[in-house]
């Protein structure tokens, strides 16, 4: 069977996200000796040399606005260099790159594949047409949990255009860097660590947190919350702690790269996010770290935390009185949440550890070869 050549389309080349998502699958299955490419909108992050060396150069797209003469040029620049490069499929792997890798894909005469990564619920009205234009012009849709497929079929999407291809994490990697010192140590609160890592945006909904911790320091006084991250709520979820009476109790951390290094420090670790949640990088984050989780059923969550096997799972809505008892319970028995971590842990690397989530791209890809 000949091996497709295959361009993947994705915002930059940062550690986490889609982006690192992206990376790691493109470089994974060149180093198979695959002939996998990459563009970008941003040619920079953390992953730029090691896809370079692998992959070959990074192709830049350099678009800076939707609907401007240089935006087409641009696309069409980019169609012109998949012809010149060969490419028998463009993935895109975000939003941005779905709306115009569409147009590139169509002018090149190659085949799109698109993906959905969460179920869309923060995009404007005409980011969220162009988006349905693509998932019409892909020979594939591509998701990364069976709760996004399932809702995008609701809307009409055909059952059998979308499959579902996992989130891939390097467990040898991240049990590595695990090791290491974390910086922010010295700024961490004694006590019984639960740690919230993800963007302070609405949708993350990190308030729910704050508000069910007094009533868990009643029954576990030395409860704290760590929150790792940056994001337009952080002035709102400050004032909350202080009006709460747990400005000491809670910690802000901003932005955090030594993710494995502080999971290390912490108890268990939490996602209360409200919507929009595909499958969590985040979460397999805290189950590869062996912590027990504490998430909302929204978007996938449900998918990797199962209540009272791997964490604790409460419902979208939930109040901070149903947070509060999910907490206490993971905190309270530390035989039965180490059990939970272990779980956790074996979970993963059954479906997401590079090896098999490796193997179902190209399985993916070798079946767009045969069709």
């Amino acid at each position: 069977m000949n091996q497709l050549r295959v361009a993947h389309l994705v915002y930059d080349l940062i550690r986490g996200g889609t982006e690192g998502q992206c990376a790691r699958v493109a470089m994974g299955l060149a180093q198979q000796g695959w002939p996998h490419r990459v563009a970008v909108f941003r040619r920079r992050g953390f992953f730029l040399e090691a896809v370079e060396s692998a992959c070959g150069p990074v192709r830049e797209l350099p678009i800076r606005h939707a609907a401007r003469p240089a935006t087409i040029r641009e696309v069409r620049r980019f169609a012109a260099w998949l012809k010149r490069e060969r490419i028998d499929v463009l993935h895109a792997w975000d939003a941005d790159a779905a709306i115009f890798g569409q147009f590139a894909a169509r002018w090149a005469g190659v085949a799109l594949v698109a993906s959905r990564r969460d179920l869309g619920q923060i995009y404007p009205g005409w980011k969220l047409a162009l988006l349905r234009r693509a998932d019409r012009a892909a020979v594939r849709v591509v998701a990364n949990a069976d709760a996004i497929r399932a809702h995008f079929v609701a809307q009409g999407l055909p059952a059998d255009k979308i499959d579902v291809l996992p989130n891939v994490i390097d467990l040898e990697e991240r049990d590595r860097l695990e090791n290491e010192p974390f910086p922010g140590a010295d700024r961490l609160p004694a006590g019984r660590r639960l740690v919230a890592v993800n963007r302070l945006d609405p949708e993350k909904n990190t308030g729910l947190l704050i508000a069910a911790l007094p009533q868990v320091r009643k029954e576990i006084p030395d409860a704290v919350l760590v929150v790792a991250g940056a994001g337009p709520e952080m002035p709102a979820l400050r004032a909350q702690a202080a009006a709460t009476g747990v400005a000491d109790a809670v910690c802000f951390l901003g932005e955090v790269t030594a993710v494995p290094a502080l999971l290390r420090l912490c108890e268990a670790g939490a996602l209360a996010s409200s919507r929009n949640e595909g499958l969590s990088n985040t979460l397999l984050e805290f189950m590869a770290a062996r912590l027990p989780v504490l998430a909302t059923d929204c978007g996938g969550n449900r998918e990797l935390v199962r209540d009272g096997e791997t964490g604790r799972l409460v419902p979208r809505n939930a109040s901070a009185d149903d947070v509060a008892a999910a907490w206490i319970s993971l905190l309270r028995n530390r035989a039965e949440a180490e059990e939970m971590g272990r779980q956790a842990r074996e979970a993963i690397a059954r479906r997401h550890a590079l090896a098999p989530a490796l193997e179902a791209f190209r399985r993916f890809y070798d079946k767009l070869a045969a069709d």
